[in-house]
Order: structure tokens, then sequence, then C-alpha cells
């Protein structure tokens, strides 16, 4: 199952690096034209830069088989898939279709990774252990 996790972990890289990169574009596009509608522009940079970041927080999580990186990503591909069916409709189809696949690809992988349950050997002693706490050394005086 660890593959999994890597995939999904692959792909929200993918996912966002792409977004900071887009908040990069629309930066330098911004800078470089006539703005005529600049609260849109910081607002969709700023959210770009957010979850770009979030996304690679996201897949830390899915290295590590975590559970903090799985709603993130998952809600954020469900919002993924919901404007890839937008660029349908405004006649930019190839972005659609890319945008649908990566998102469907990262949401199943995500759905998919299901973190493993904590190892039970690690509550008990060994003679690595220096200090034992005195709830334990009760505990193992029966």
């Amino acid at each position: 199952m660890k593959s999994i996790h890597n995939i999904a972990a692959w792909l929200a890289r993918i996912e966002g690096v792409s977004l900071i990169l887009i908040a990069v574009y629309l930066m330098i596009r911004g800078l470089t034209s006539d703005l005529t509608e600049g609260d849109a522009l910081t607002a969709e940079v700023v959210f770009s830069l957010l979850g770009g970041v979030g996304l690679l927080i996201a897949s830390r999580g899915f290295s590590q088989q975590r559970n903090y990186g799985r709603g993130a990503t998952v809600l954020t591909n469900l919002i993924a898939l919901g404007l890839s069916y937008y660029m349908f409709d405004a006649g930019r189809i190839w972005w659609g279709i890319s945008l649908g696949i990566l998102g469907a690809a990262t949401l199943v992988a995500a759905l998919a990774a299901i973190p493993r349950p904590p190892d039970r050997k690690s509550t008990r002693l060994n003679s690595s252990h220096l200090v034992i706490s005195y709830a334990v050394f009760c505990l193992k005086k029966k």
C-alpha cells in the first residue's frame, strides 16, 4: 500500500507546483499589462499560492502515511473537477481535459491512500528505553 501513498504524494506535488506556477504567471501578467480589475487578480494570486502550498504540505502527509493530507487533497480536487467542467463551457477544452484527468487521478489516489494503523509494538518496553514512567512500571510489576 505504500505505492498508492507515493502516487498520491506525487500527484499532489504536481498540482501544488502547478498552482504556484500559475500564481507566478498571473503576477507577471498583472505587472506587464494594463489591469482593469486588480482586486480580482490579487485574489487569484493569493488563492493559487495558498492552494499550492497547501497541496505541497498535503503531499508530505501522504509521504508519511498520515491523515492530514487527505481531506485537503480531496476537497481541492473536487473543486478542480468542477473547474474543469467550466473550462469546457468556456471553450478551453484541452485545459479542461488535462485538469479533469489530473484532478480525477489525484482524487482517486487520495481516497485510496488509507493511512495505516499505528504500530502497537511502539508502546511496549524494550532495552532501549532509558526512563520508565511510574504507570508503566506498575503495569510491568504485575
